[in-house]
C-alpha cells in the first residue's frame, strides 16, 4: 500500500564530487593535454624506435663485416693464442668503419673491439650511442646499443683428389709456347734415376716387393711447370689448413698420369683378386704383344745354336710378377728377372666409341667397377720386358726371327723410356688425412718427375675411381662417424692437349697392335680418347663430385671447360705464381667463411 503526501516527491541533494564529475563544462583542455602527451609518446617511440632499429641493424652488419674481414686476413691461425695479429685487427677495424660512421642516423659515438678466440676464430663487440629526439621529453637523452659477432672459416669434411699431369712437357717453363717446349723436350737427353723401393710418400701400406728400378725423366728448366705445380699444391694445402677448425676432416689423394697410372699397389692393397694373377683370381695369365720360343737352330753366321722366336700376342703367367717379386722373363734366351713397377693395363673398353652413357659405361670407364671372374673386368700389370714390337711397327702380321734382331725390338730399352714411349710415374696416393710434410714429401719425391705422353682420360678415370663413394675405394671416402658425407673435389691439372700415340705402350697396350681404343681407326685416335675423357668427367659429376680443371702454360681447351663442373671452374694461367694463386683460389672457394654468432 502506497502513501501519498500531498502529491509531492521527496528531494535529496547530490554530493559535490558527483556533481563535479557529471558537470562536463571546462574538461576539454585537461583531456586534450593528456591525449597530446600520449600521442607525443607514441610518435616519439615510433620515430626514435625506428632510428634505433636502423642503427642496431647497421651496427650488427658492421660488426659482422669486421670479424669476417679479420678472420680472412688473419695470419696467425694457431690455437690457444688469443692475441689477434695486426693484419687481422687492421682489416676488422677498416671493414667495421666502412659499414657504419659517426653521424649516421645521428650516432654520436661508436666502439668496436675485435678479438681472437682460443680456436683461432675472430669475435667482436660493438656499441653505438644514439641520441633521442622526441623521447627526450620523457627523460631519455640517448640510448646505447650493443652487438656481438663472431666469424669462422668452416668447411664440411672434404676429400680432395689431385689429378696431375707429369708428362715430359712439364719440364718446360709455364711461359713456353708449344713449339718452344717441344723443341726443348726433344733436344735434351732424359736423365736416369732410381725409383724409391718402398714407395715413399705414396700414402699406401703394401709391403710387397716393388723393388727400386731405373727410370728416366726430362731435366727440368729452372722455374719449370712441375716446380710451379709443387708450390701450387702446397698453397692449396695452406689455404685449406687456414680455413678449418679442429672438428673438420680434410683428406687428400694423388693421381699422377701420363699414358698410364701407377695404381697397381693400391689395387693389390684392396683385393689382389682384382688383378689378373693376383691371389684369389681365377685368371692367371694375360696376352701381351710378345714372343714365344719355337725351338733352336744352328746359325752358320756365328757357328752357334740360336733360339727361334715367334712374335705374336701370347699369354704370360703373372702369379709371381704381380706380387712385385723378381720374376724370370720367359722371353729371354739368357735368363733374366724383372719386377713390376706398379703401372697397369686397363679393364676392357668399348673400341671405336665417341659417346658414352653414364648409366652404362664400359668397364674401364666405370668408377664403381669391382672386378669379378671375367678377365675383361680385371686389371693387368704392365710388363714392358715381355713386350716386343714385331717388324718395328711396319706390319700387324706375326713375325719370326733367329736371335734378337733390331727388326723386332724389345721395348724394355733405355731409348724407348727416354723417348717417353714407356712411362710409369709415381704411385697413386689413396685418400688420407695428410700433414703438410707428407704432402710436400709426395710432390717433392724422387719419382715425381716429368716424362711421357699426355692421356687425360686415364688420369680422370683414376681420379674419379679413387674418390667415388661406391667403388673399390669407397671406404677411403666414407663419412666419419657422426658426420655428414664429405664434399668430394677433383682438381685436374694439365699443361697440354690430349696427345695419344699408336706406338706408346700404356694402359691400353700398344694401340698399333691391340686397337682397344680405336677399333682400328688409328687416324682418329685422339678423338676417341677425348670422348673417353669427357665420359670420365661426366661420370664424376654424376656422382656430385665437383671438378676443377686448371690449364698451365695455355688457355683452357674446350674439353677442359666441358670437364669442369661449371665454366667458372675451368681455370688457366701462364705463370708459376699464377698457378699457386689459382690453386689457392680453388681452396678458398671450397672453404666457407661464415658468421657463427
Amino acid at each position: 500500500m502506497f502513501e501519498r503526501h500531498n502529491g509531492a516527491v521527496p528531494h535529496h541533494p547530490r554530493p559535490f564530487l558527483s556533481r563535479l564529475i557529471a558537470n562536463r563544462r571546462g574538461n576539454a583542455l585537461p583531456m586534450l593535454a593528456l591525449i597530446l602527451s600520449l600521442l607525443m609518446a607514441f610518435v616519439g617511440c615510433a620515430v626514435d624506435g625506428a632510428r634505433m632499429y636502423m642503427v642496431n641493424a647497421r651496427l650488427q652488419q658492421a660488426c659482422d663485416a669486421g670479424v669476417l674481414a679479420g678472420r680472412k686476413a688473419m695470419t696467425d691461425t694457431s690455437t690457444g693464442n688469443t692475441t689477434l695479429d695486426a693484419s687481422a685487427t687492421a682489416a676488422a677495424n677498416a671493414f667495421f668503419a666502412n659499414n657504419i660512421r659517426t653521424g649516421w642516423y645521428g650516432i654520436t659515438s661508436l666502439g668496436f673491439t675485435p678479438a681472437k678466440t682460443a680456436d683461432a676464430q675472430v669475435s667482436g663487440t660493438a656499441s653505438a650511442v644514439v641520441p633521442m629526439t622526441l623521447m627526450r621529453a620523457f627523460g631519455y637523452s640517448s640510448i646505447t646499443l650493443n652487438a656481438v659477432c663472431q666469424a669462422t672459416y668452416q668447411i664440411s669434411d672434404t676429400d680432395v683428389i689431385f689429378v696431375l699431369d707429369t708428362t715430359g712437357s712439364m719440364a718446360c717453363l709455364p711461359s713456353d709456347d708449344t713449339t718452344t717446349c717441344n723443341n726443348y723436350v726433344n733436344s735434351v737427353t732424359a736423365t736416369a734415376y732410381t725409383r724409391p723401393a718402398d714407395g715413399t710418400g705414396s700414402g699406401n701400406t703394401s709391403t710387397a716387393g716393388y723393388p727400386g728400378s731405373t727410370a728416366y725423366y726430362v731435366p727440368e728448366k729452372s722455374g719449370s711447370r712441375i716446380a710451379a705445380l709443387r708450390s701450387a699444391v702446397l698453397s692449396f694445402y695452406d689455404t685449406m689448413a687456414a680455413s678449418i677448425d679442429v672438428n673438420t676432416r680434410v683428406r687428400y689423394g694423388f693421381v699422377t698420369y701420363t699414358s698410364t697410372v701407377n695404381s697397381g699397389r693400391a689395387i693389390m692393397d684392396i683385393n689382389p683378386a682384382y688383378m689378373v694373377g693376383g691371389l684369389g683370381s681365377v685368371n692367371t695369365s694375360w696376352n701381351y704383344q710378345t714372343r714365344v720360343l719355337t725351338g733352336t737352330g744352328f746359325s752358320f753366321y756365328c757357328f752357334c745354336t740360336l733360339p727361334n722366336w715367334q712374335y705374336q700376342q701370347s699369354p704370360q703367367l703373372l702369379t709371381t710378377f704381380v706380387t712385385g717379386a723378381p720374376t724370370v722373363d720367359p722371353t729371354k734366351y739368357v735368363s733374366t728377372s724383372d719386377a713390376w713397377e706398379g703401372c697397369i693395363e686397363e679393364a676392357y673398353t668399348t673400341p671405336g666409341a665417341t659417346s658414352f652413357s653414364t648409366t652404362s659405361l664400359p668397364n674401364d670407364l666405370n668408377p664403381d667397377l669391382k672386378p669379378g671372374s671375367d678377365i675383361r673386368t680385371q686389371w693387368k700389370p704392365m710388363w714392358t720386358a715381355v713386350t716386343y714390337v714385331r717388324n718395328n711397327y711396319n706390319s700387324t702380321a706375326t713375325a719370326t726371327s733367329s736371335g734378337d734382331t733390331s727388326n723386332s725390338p724389345n721395348l724394355d730399352q733405355a731409348a724407348y723410356y727416354k723417348a717417353g714411349y714407356i712411362s710409369c710415374g709415381k704411385p697413386v696416393s689413396r685418400l688420407a688425412v695428410m700433414t703438410r710434410t707428407q704432402v710436400s714429401n709426395y710432390v717433392n719425391a724422387t719419382d715425381f718427375r716429368p716424362i711421357g705422353g699426355t692421356y687425360h682420360d686415364i688420369g680422370m678415370i683414376w681420379g674419379t675411381r679413387m674418390i667415388s663413394p661406391n667403388g673399390i675405394f669407397a671406404a677411403d671416402t666414407a663419412a666419419a662417424t657422426g658426420h655428414d658425407a664429405p664434399k668430394r673435389i677433383i682438381v685436374f691439372l694439365t699443361d697440354g692437349d690430349m696427345a695419344p700415340s699408336q706406338y706408346i705402350y700404356g694402359s691400353y697396350g700398344v694401340e698399333y697392335y691391340d686397337q682397344r681404343v680405336s677399333g682400328g681407326d688409328l687416324a682418329n685416335l685422339k678423338n676417341y680418347h677425348n670422348a673417353r675423357f669427357l665420359a670420365a668427367c661426366a661420370a664424376a659429376k654424376a656422382k656430385n663430385i665437383s671438378v676443377w680443371t686448371v690449364a698451365l702454360g695455355m688457355s683452357s681447351t674446350n674439353e677442359l671447360t666441358q670437364c669442369a663442373t661449371s665454366p667458372s671452374q675451368a681455370l688457366s694461367t701462364t705463370s708459376g705464381s699464377g698457378l699457386s694463386a689459382q690453386f689457392a683460389t680453388i681452396a678458398s672457394k671450397i672453404a666457407k667463411l661464415r658468421i657463427s654468432k
